[in-house]
């Protein structure tokens, strides 16, 4: 029986986000496959088992095996770079070198009937024969690349080359000549069908020949691709090929020879093969293809081509083409029938997966080496050659006694503690999990170590930003545990709000709150959607601003306030004259982030404000914080200007008069004259702009008829407080 411990009691018993603790759950096959696997497969069924043995056979300390043939005796051969050496391992495992070229690279090999032994090597682009560990040359098409090398059914050797695309075909005795033009740049791979055709993979047009031993061609597939890197053939006769493309690279040049291999000043041929392990790897169905005509060539592919696409796919007996799997970050090197199911190996993490049918591919092995360029069947035996280092696994057929995942390193943004972890299973006593913290984004020595985690989900991890969590599996003997999730509480620590922007409005404008439309709009200080939200990953629900309306004597207020832990926030609105000292509380509580006063709330005078916010909504009171901002001064006023207006003098009718204007908190801003209920007209100051709470003005009004007239003069300060004055003069 399943025993699962959720903690979704204790999370559904408390009703705001702080306070309540976030998931991070690793349960489908995209979350376990961005880990580290040891001796562990990943199931189509999202699970991680033990996966078969994994043994090293042999170490070549050569920096990468390109090819690989098996003889009918279960010898196993390697063709290696960049030395050009070629190594022997017995059934038992016992290697031997075999022969070292004076070529760089041992890209093809294959046997005959006889089990004689043929090496294609670059960059002479030269067929060598093996015998007794002898090398000879046999064969030389004058080209630069051997890419491909295999026997027809009569026991001829067909060779693919580059950088030309022909196929040569050379019987026994050592001639040969060219058989067929595929007008490709290069023959990267070969195999012969069960009718005795060959099947061919060129780059850079990524076609799939199938050409008769009479040499009439014909594509069976064009992949889309740059290249079909490897071929094969299944019992039942369906075909199988990979098929790679990213950007085009320069031709081939020399470079020096890696640490760990004999120099050589022959060497011409660049190979990339120290690739970074990619940070998330995602398979992705379909990819449009990426298109070409720069020729290029197997040796100057990386695993962590920017742009790489690979792909496998199966061409079926009767034309019909499958794919199988497809990805843009792993890029596959080797294709391989094997006991009813399709083997693949790929430059990400040295991995080996096995594909039984339709969206049933499983995860089969990660190798200690960075790349497993080949995969070959040895009689009974199945085995794995790698790149850095050029090595030979053997895939057995018994499960691992034991084995290891490491998930990726999890970023909770910041200093969190731990809850109870939880685990799905059916065999909990096979299954250890370990967690380590650090606040560092990559493990280092300053991490934890690691810290069992007990048959209760008790985590004994310290506090901090980053955790990590380990799964040790162990067989019971007769069957492997399942491991199907894993769930880490974990609780932020309470970071202080923060106000960081205080606004205060222009005098007369209000601020009014937006109604809610409930259809379409989510409600921002609803706690149950700010945590839906957070634990969907989502931003914070944002709050749907103000309106802004005239309004005479309205003073507004709006703020910005932040919570790393997107904590529902209120605010407490403080306020304080010039020269005061006590804060005096405005508004308690507040949901908005924006208030409105109307003027005449305050005396006149200078005033700041200052808003406090508190994440107490979200937290208990012993944990809840707050943070607070002051604002700009501003300027209260309610009283208008005082005018006085004073005749100067009559002159030919004409009525010049004195305006004195003060007030007492704001600076005037403008004055206006009326005569006899006239039009208003601007009037400026003695000095020529009114920029001062006391102004002297002299006004000269054009010529009057007599009578009896009233001069009116009304003065604003910057509140939009108006004084109003007035004069009555008689013209005779």
């Amino acid at each position: 029986m399943k025993r699962i411990f959720w903690l979704l009691p204790f999370a559904a018993a408390i009703p705001l986000l702080a306070v309540t603790p976030l998931f991070w759950e690793t349960r489908t096959y995209d979350d376990f496959r961005k880990g580290k696997l040891s001796n562990v497969s990943l199931t189509s069924d999202d699970e991680l088992i033990l996966a078969p043995r994994f043994d090293l056979v042999f170490n070549t300390e050569q920096t990468l095996v390109w090819s690989t043939v098996a003889d009918s005796k279960g010898n196993v051969y390697l063709g290696t770079g960049h030395d050009g050496k070629i190594f022997k391992i017995d059934p038992s495992g016992k290697g031997t070198m075999l022969a070292d070229l004076s070529e760089l690279d041992v890209l093809a090999l294959a046997v005959d009937s006889k089990d004689v032994l043929y090496a294609g090597a670059s960059p002479d682009g030269k067929v060598y024969k093996i015998e007794n560990g002898t090398p000879q040359e046999f064969f030389d098409p004058h080209t630069k690349y051997i890419w491909s090398l295999v026997f027809d059914k009569q026991g001829r050797l067909l060779v693919g080359t580059g950088d030309k695309g022909v196929i040569f075909r050379v019987t026994p005795d050592g001639k040969g000549a060219p058989f067929y033009d595929t007008d490709e740049t290069h023959v990267v791979s070969m195999a012969i069908d069960r009718d005795g055709n060959i099947i061919a993979g060129g780059d850079p047009k990524g076609y799939v020949y199938r050409i008769s031993p009479e040499g009439k061609g014909f594509v069976l597939y064009d992949s889309g691709m740059r290249e079909i890197h490897s071929v094969a053939v299944g019992p039942n006769g369906t075909l199988y090929a990979s098929a790679i493309s990213g950007e085009p690279a320069l031709a081939p040049t020399p470079t020096p020879a890696t640490s760990g291999t004999n120099s050589s000043s022959q060497a011409t041929v660049t190979v990339t093969v120290n690739a970074a392990e990619p940070q998330d790897i995602q398979v992705v169905e379909p990819l449009e293809p990426v298109s070409s005509t720069t020729p290029r060539a197997q040796t100057r592919r990386t695993a962590t081509d920017a742009n790489a696409q690979s792909a496998v796919f199966e061409i079926l007996p009767d034309g019909v083409v499958n794919t199988l799997w497809r990805s843009r970050d792993e890029m596959v090197f080797s294709v391989l029938p094997y006991d009813g199911k399709l083997l693949f190996s790929t430059g990400a993490k040295g991995r080996i997966y096995s594909v039984e049918g339709p969206k049933n591919t499983t995860l089969l092995l990660e190798s200690t080496e960075e790349q497993t360029t080949r995969l070959i069947q040895a009689g009974n035996r199945l085995y794995a050659a790698s790149a850095n280092i050029g090595k030979l696994f053997r895939i057995g057929d018994a499960l691992a006694t034991s084995g290891t995942y490491e998930s990726t390193v999890k970023d909770t943004d910041a200093v969190s503690s731990w809850g109870k972890l939880t685990w799905r299973s059916e065999e909990k006593n096979l299954i250890e999990i370990s967690t380590r913290t650090g606040n560092t984004s990559v493990p280092d020595k300053t991490w934890s170590d690691w810290e069992p985690v007990d048959s209760t989900g008790a985590n004994a991890s310290p506090k901090a930003r980053f955790i990590q969590w380990k799964a040790a599996l162990k067989s019971d003997g007769t069957k492997s545990p399942r491991l199907g999730s894993v769930k880490v509480p974990y609780l932020q620590q309470n970071f202080r709000p923060e106000v960081t922007n205080i606004d205060v409005l222009l005098s007369g404008v209000a601020l009014q709150k937006v109604p809610l439309n409930q259809g379409n709009n989510i409600n921002p200080n609803d706690p149950a959607a700010i945590r839906a939200n957070a634990r969907a990953g989502q931003p914070r629900i944002q709050a749907i601003p103000p309106r802004r309306v005239p309004q005479r004597g309205a003073q507004s207020f709006q703020w910005t306030a932040t919570d790393k832990n997107q904590d529902t926030l209120t605010y407490d609105l403080y306020y304080r004259a010039e020269n005061e000292r006590t804060w005096k509380l405005l508004k308690k509580d507040l949901e908005d982030n924006f208030y409105t006063i109307n003027s005449d709330t305050l005396p006149d005078g200078i005033y700041t404000v200052r808003v406090v916010a508190s994440d107490q909504p979200s937290n208990p009171a012993e944990i809840a914080s707050r943070g607070e901002m002051e604002s700009r001064p501003f300027t209260i006023d309610n009283t208008p200007p005082v005018v006085t207006v004073s005749l100067d003098r009559i002159e030919n009718r004409r009525v010049r008069i004195a305006i004195e204007a003060a007030d007492q908190t704001s600076t005037l801003s403008q004055a206006e004259v009326a005569i006899d209920t006239g039009d208003w007209r601007p009037v400026f100051p003695k000095d020529g702009i009114i920029d001062e709470k006391t102004e002297s003005f002299s006004y000269l009004s054009g010529e009057l008829p007599p009578g009896e007239h009233i001069i009116a003069v009304r003065v604003y300060d910057q509140n939009d407080n108006a004084g109003m004055g007035k004069l009555v003069v008689r013209i005779p």
